[in-house]
């Protein structure tokens, strides 16, 4: 799998559609009206790196994009490359995606706990393990996360969870260990959770620490998927889901590149005698990773 550079011609695309909110049908039909027939699969292969315009009449096409999608002129032609090898993917998203584009109901709770800069930590490594109850219900989260401070004086992590749907009642932080645990504010509206852990000195740059931590939840529907929202690269990502006597009949790794964005679906996860299926990842880039089933 190549692997293009971050602010590529693919991921401004990419980015630019998911703010949209238009699929690529609406696309079409915009660019039909200004007289620009575009085929479906054309667009579908740009934005993910399959290939790029080329031609006099795509490279005309682009110039209409940029308008429909509310871009500067130039947002889009300015970062067309050579020619690059055919693949999936050109390559890897952007290095970094904003706080607040994977986490939009994280505004409700900012204010109060005013999060430091995402990016003073980078994460070596998280595991995350989520246990189902006999319904298929979410019981519990239990995360380990290893991070290396990357500024002097890092003294706190933030942690965020996303519901599907409001909240019954408020989760619980319970089990921290090597840290604290300091200020946690719900939305049960929105389904948001945010806590704050205190570590147990300020870090210096390059320094290393662990924090593992659990989060029980109250009574809900039973759920058909977990997913981690990365806007960093994590060398390792490692996610066990928990079934408990009701096992679903098939499971699947899948990969969005932001809310709202097409499901890629990945490899078929095995669940075992234990019940657990396991999600295991090298290098992930940027977005969105998870795993689903179907009961």
């Amino acid at each position: 799998m190549t692997r293009s550079s971050p602010g590529s011609f693919a991921v401004t695309l990419d980015a630019a559609i998911d703010e949209s909110g238009l699929s690529l049908d609406r696309l079409q039909h915009h660019l039909a009206a200004r007289g620009v027939r575009l085929s479906r699969s054309a667009l579908s292969y740009w934005r993910r790196g399959r290939s790029q315009p080329e031609r006099e009449k795509s490279m005309v096409a682009i110039t209409h994009l940029e308008s429909v999608l509310g871009l500067e002129a130039g947002a889009l032609t300015s970062r067309l490359g050579p020619k690059a090898p055919r693949g999936r993917w050109l390559g890897e998203p952007a290095d970094r995606i904003e706080r607040r584009r994977l986490w939009p109901e994280l505004r409700t709770l900012s204010g109060e706990l005013k999060p430091p800069p995402d990016g003073q930590l980078s994460f070596w490594s998280i595991h995350d393990r989520v246990s189902l109850d006999e319904q298929g219900c979410e019981r519990s989260l239990q995360v380990r996360m290893v991070a290396e401070a990357a500024v002097d004086g890092v003294d706190r992590m933030m942690t965020y969870y996303q519901a599907d749907g409001p909240l019954t009642a408020e989760p619980s932080y319970r089990y921290v260990r090597f840290a604290r645990l300091g200020r946690v504010r719900t939305d049960r509206g929105s389904g948001m959770l945010a806590g704050e852990l205190l570590l147990d000195h300020a870090l210096a740059r390059g320094e290393v620490t662990v924090v593992e931590y659990e989060i029980r939840f109250p009574p809900g529907s039973a759920i058909d998927h977990y997913h981690r929202r990365f806007t960093r690269c994590v060398p390792e990502y490692v996610c066990q889901v928990h079934f408990g006597p009701r096992v679903p009949r098939s499971v699947r790794s899948y990969e969005q590149r932001g809310l709202g964005g097409p499901e890629h679906p990945g490899s078929p996860l095995a669940v075992g005698a234990t019940h657990i299926a396991t999600l295991a990842l090298r290098d992930v880039r940027p977005g969105i990773r998870g795993a689903g089933w179907e009961w």
